[in-house]
């Protein structure tokens, strides 16, 4: 025999369901007042553990740098500290300098790395106020001479290459096409890298 279910009767739509008890007026809801002291409890705690502990503890490290520092000061005379001094003066002028100083090097890189080995170059005029440079020079014929401005266009510093005069030699002359470039880098290309 199986054991029976006790079932609840519905509920009847006719009762409404128990309600909790409204709370009485004037009575203060204690669990804000004390959640309230214990954050007013943790902010005095934290109040102190600042003022009693952390800042005396702070100010113990700075004396005793300060007495550190003294005792190095006294230990070192008057005179090497002042040639201290000046050879750190020294060295920052040196570094201003050579942050701004222009480095022809890098051009002669450039020069060295893209010109084709057909092309010879007669003179080289650098403006590095300008960032430009005049290249003149013998290429081997008009194709070699374009293959070098395109070879000088690749380069990412160069931003423009203009040709300002070219013409084929006469037969009389070695066989060759003089020409005239100007190159103009970006403005930072001949500063310190």
């Amino acid at each position: 025999m199986a054991p029976q279910q006790v079932q609840k009767p519905p509920a009847h739509p006719s009762v409404p369901a128990p309600k909790a008890p409204p709370r009485p007026k004037g009575v203060f809801p204690w669990r804000v007042l004390i959640i309230a002291i214990v954050i007013f409890g943790l902010n005095v705690f934290l109040w102190a553990g600042m003022s009693f502990g952390y800042i005396p503890y702070l100010n113990a490290q700075i004396s005793e740098a300060d007495d550190q520092f003294n005792v190095l000061s006294s230990s070192i005379s008057a005179d090497e500290q002042e040639q201290f001094v000046d050879f750190y003066s020294q060295l920052y002028n040196i570094d201003t300098l050579a942050r701004s100083h222009t480095y022809p090097g890098v051009f002669f890189d450039f020069l060295e790395t893209y010109t084709y080995p057909a092309v010879f170059l007669t003179s080289a005029r650098v403006e590095v106020s300008d960032s430009q440079v005049r290249l003149e020079g013998v290429a081997a014929n008009y194709s070699t001479l374009t293959d070098q401005i395109a070879m000088y266009r690749s380069h990412p510093s160069v931003i423009s290459v203009s040709l300002n005069a070219s013409r084929a030699r006469e037969a009389s002359e070695i066989s060759g096409t003089n020409f005239s470039l100007r190159l103009i880098f970006e403005p930072s290309y001949f500063v310190t890298r």
